[in-house]
């Protein structure tokens, strides 16, 4: 009878250790938390001193620019851009010109029976609108030079770093092609 009972013996034996081995390691644990708690706070060292760093006055932006070649720093002299390109300020302004080029999608074209080319342009909210080649759009004064079959190619006038103005090739392409 005693043999029968050996192996549930045992394994009620082992049962009973492996718990104890347990509680130890939760008792210990408790017992180093508690410890760490008891402790005194450390204290916290002070952020470092804020540098005071002069102030500094940038005297080259009249000079010539590191970042351009001086071939171009010479096609580009001040006096170009002063009476160069500059945007139309008295010109009504297009409906698609409230628009990024981002925003818009050029949808297709069409020809009148005239010959004249049309380029039909989504906007954002769906519509389409029909341009010609003369027409503006998107908001740096895009105006329009050529229409085929994929694009628009307008030539935008953008804000130059001299603090005139150039123009710009810009293309409005269709997403299928």
């Amino acid at each position: 009878m005693i043999i029968k009972k050996l192996p549930t013996l045992l394994m009620l034996s082992v049962t009973v250790l492996w718990l104890t081995g347990c509680s130890d390691r939760i008792g210990m644990a408790e017992q180093a938390m508690a410890e760490v708690r008891n402790q005194p706070a450390q204290a916290i060292e002070p952020p470092p001193k804020a540098e005071l760093v002069e102030d500094f006055v940038y005297s080259a932006n009249m000079l010539r620019s590191p970042f351009l070649p001086p071939s171009l720093v010479n096609a580009q002299s001040p006096t170009a851009a002063i009476d160069g390109v500059r945007p139309d300020i008295t010109r009504t302004k297009e409906p698609l010109e409230q628009y990024e080029l981002t925003q818009l999608t050029f949808s297709g074209m069409i020809i009148s029976p005239e010959g004249q080319q049309y380029a039909l342009v989504q906007r954002p909210d769906g519509s389409v609108a029909s341009v010609k080649v003369g027409d503006y759009l998107g908001l740096n004064d895009g105006r329009i030079v050529e229409i085929t079959p994929t694009q628009i190619n307008l030539i935008e006038i953008v804000p130059d770093s001299r603090a005139g103005f150039v123009e710009r090739p810009q293309s409005l392409v269709s997403p299928i092609s």
